[in-house]
């Protein structure tokens, strides 16, 4: 009989995106078992019609962190007596909550004092941040089996169902199925990594102009507000805003048509790149080395020059006069440029 494994997946929705290659590779790497993902209820439906997992075992958001997840984590693990827990997120709660389980194999990176919750406990890549992090969550899966298994792009997978969705919410503001459209996600949740609002607003126009496409924008519950803002300034009717009115998977449906994305490091853009969307992406205080959106076709804009780029903070530390320099300095010809490049590239 093959043996029960168990995926603690991360807890933000790039984090998650990065964790699917190794996911999708845990049967190939155990013939004959079963997969569970374990996963915040918020971010559950990307794992859903995939066919390297079996169940979705879905945390309530409000047990996500703190000791009473721990305790929840417990109640949701220990009824089902499984074999082996990978834990992919680095706290030691969730650590605890699989050695209160009792799994018999647990295995996950020592971090945050939790080496002694772990039956394999690997050191992190040295020195720190130095790989990608989807190769960092692949690796635990290959030195865990010492088998050379072969790393793939993040993929999600999409049903027709999901397609028909997203086709009758884009028909729904007046794009038809033969206009060709760009999405753009037009604020990250970071404040150093906003280009800002207006840049988007007027990078949308010129796509118009420029390219004949529609803009769909997109994004949470909220930047619903911002987004109907864009559209109203801009005042055309090519320009709509979906954001907030989506799910993950419709939203993932809606990108895997688009004939590009745009936006900054975040949550849309590695959901875009895995449904195979071409993406320009704009950096600047992530670190693409590590964190970069794995797509096929991908232009990313970073200001490598700067002394202070990929500072990895949320916030600018600098002075007024010299904050967000890794944006300011990213001027709307530049993403055009780009964007014109990629859709070159796509279209032969």
């Amino acid at each position: 009989m093959g043996q029960k494994i168990l995926i603690r997946v991360p807890n933000h929705l790039g984090d998650c995106i990065l964790a699917m290659p190794m996911v999708n590779e845990v049967r190939e790497a155990y013939p004959g078992s079963s997969v569970t993902v374990l996963v915040p209820e918020y971010l559950a439906e990307i794992f859903e019609h995939n066919p390297a997992i079996d169940a979705v075992f879905k945390i309530p958001g409000k047990y996500v962190h703190g000791m009473m997840a721990v305790v929840k984590l417990r109640e949701i693990i220990a009824p089902h007596e499984f074999d082996i827990g990978f834990i992919l997120p680095p706290s030691f709660g969730a650590a605890a909550g699989f050695k209160l389980t009792g799994i018999e194999e647990r295995i996950g990176y020592i971090a945050d004092g939790r080496r002694l919750l772990l039956t394999r406990p690997m050191p992190l890549p040295a020195p720190i941040n130095s790989q990608h992090r989807a190769e960092t969550y692949f690796d635990l899966l290959r030195r865990a089996t010492e088998k050379p298994l072969e790393f793939v792009r993040p993929k999600l997978f999409l049903s027709e169902t999901d397609a028909r969705k997203a086709a009758a919410l884009l028909a729904g503001l007046g794009v038809t199925a033969d206009q060709p459209y760009a999405a753009i996600s037009f604020r990250a949740v970071a404040e150093s990594r906003r280009w800002g609002i207006e840049n988007y607003r007027k990078l949308a126009e010129r796509l118009v102009e420029n390219h004949k496409l529609a803009i769909v924008l997109i994004g949470g519950p909220s930047d619903q507000r911002l987004g109907d803002e864009i559209v109203e300034t801009a005042g055309r009717k090519e320009i709509v805003n979906l954001a907030g009115k989506t799910t993950l998977r419709e939203s993932a449906a809606i990108l895997a048509q688009a004939e590009l994305f745009v936006g900054n490091d975040s949550g849309p853009a590695h959901l875009a790149a895995a449904v195979d969307c071409p993406v320009v992406v704009i950096s600047g205080a992530d670190d693409p080395k590590e964190t970069s959106p794995l797509a096929r076709h991908k232009r990313l804009i970073y200001l490598s020059h700067l002394d202070c780029i990929s500072c990895v903070k949320n916030r600018c530390p600098l002075k007024p006069d010299q904050q967000m320099q890794c944006m300011k300095q990213i001027t709307i010809v530049s993403v055009l440029d780009q964007v014109a490049d990629l859709l070159r590239e796509t279209a032969g």
